[in-house]
């Protein structure tokens, strides 16, 4: 793992990208408030537009008066005003008497901005159930909580779309193993997924392993069966047949046959 508020990528340009996904053992100096680490995210997720100050104000201290709201904002924002110079540059975070703004000027400055564009860091994120601003739930009100579980949701969704490209990719290429990993891991996070399913019992038959394709439609059998009540899909079905016909050959590997080519020359 890396150090709160830091990820891989870019620590050879002298700045890495702020990681928002997982959670962090304590926020990164020179942060000193919980609630600024949440409003960076905050800024961090949206749209790049202006938020107005009393708007953030009374999203992060919904309990208070709005001028003891926004002396405590303005503090908050003195404080990531000097986070955001450090570790993203000083053209980034734009803190006006109107409002507040994140100014990327299209770089990747966050680890959100780059995992669509990295499938082997979505499945990292996927595989380790990391969570967005993880920890934060408790920093403001009833609607921050909301904003930020639905922003989960989205990132989660997002990154499954990533992963499952990647998955039918791989397969189509015939790299069996990278496949099967993303197979599993897009499986371990929706169990009764039949497409995900299908995925590994296909990487599966590309290894050769057709019992272990199997396995994986009767595990999914059961589990939709016991938990929802329904058999699987006409699809999933057919594939299970498909792997069971006598006459099935395992496809070929096309990196085992790069491998095989070039031991025999």
């Amino acid at each position: 793992m890396y150090p709160p508020g830091e990820s891989r990528g870019a620590a050879a340009a002298g700045r890495a990208p702020v990681r928002l996904m997982g959670a962090c053992a304590g926020i990164p100096a020179p942060l000193i408030y919980r609630k600024g680490w949440a409003l960076l995210g905050y800024l961090a997720a949206g749209p790049e537009r202006r938020h107005p100050r009393l708007a953030l104000a009374m999203l992060f201290w919904p309990q208070l008066g709005e001028a003891q709201a926004l002396t405590n904002l303005r503090q908050v924002l003195c404080n990531l005003n000097r986070y955001c110079r450090q570790q993203l540059g000083p053209d980034v975070l734009c803190v006006k008497r109107d409002g507040v703004e994140l100014r990327r000027a299209g770089r990747m400055l966050f680890d959100i901005d780059r995992l669509p564009r990295d499938p082997g860091a979505a499945l990292a994120v996927l595989d380790g159930q990391c969570a967005f601003l993880a920890g934060m739930e408790d920093v403001a009100g009833a609607d921050f909580r909301s904003w930020l579980e639905s922003v989960r949701l989205t990132l989660e969704a997002e990154l499954g779309g990533v992963a499952e490209r990647h998955c039918d990719g791989l397969l189509a290429a015939g790299r069996w193993e990278g496949a099967l990993q993303a197979a599993r891991v897009l499986l371990q996070r929706d169990a009764w997924n039949e497409a995900h399913a299908r995925r590994a019992m296909r990487a599966y038959l590309g290894h050769g392993m057709r019992a272990a394709a199997v396995a994986v439609y009767a595990r999914i059998q059961q589990a939709l069966h016991s938990d929802l009540g329904v058999d699987p899909q006409l699809e999933t079905r057919r594939l299970l047949a498909w792997i069971c016909e006598d006459g099935w050959k395992p496809p070929v590997d096309a990196g085992s046959a790069a491998r095989r080519v070039a031991v025999d020359a």
